[in-house]
C-alpha cells in the first residue's frame, strides 16, 4: 500500500484526522505537529525495524494509535 492510498484510508475512516496528517511528510514535521494535537512526547514510540527504517507510534488523545513508517 503507497502513501496516498494509506492517507486516502484514513481520510475515509477519519476525515479531521486525516486532513491534519496529509501535510506531514518527515519525521521532524511529525515531532513539531505532535505536541500541538495533544501529543506527549513521553508516549512516543519508535521502533526501528532494520537498520534504515522504524516505526513511530503516537498515542492519541481519543485512545487511538497513530503509526508513521519512518525511513
Amino acid at each position: 500500500m503507497t502513501h496516498a492510498d494509506q492517507l486516502a484510508a484514513l481520510r475515509a475512516a477519519d476525515p479531521a484526522l486525516g486532513a491534519l496528517v496529509a501535510p506531514l511528510r518527515n519525521l521532524e514535521a511529525i515531532l513539531k505537529w505532535a505536541p500541538g494535537f495533544g501529543i506527549a512526547f513521553a508516549g512516543i514510540d519508535l521502533v526501528q525495524q532494520d537498520e534504515y527504517s522504524y516505526d513511530l507510534y503516537l498515542p492519541l488523545p481519543d485512545a487511538r494509535w497513530l503509526v508513521f513508517g519512518v525511513s
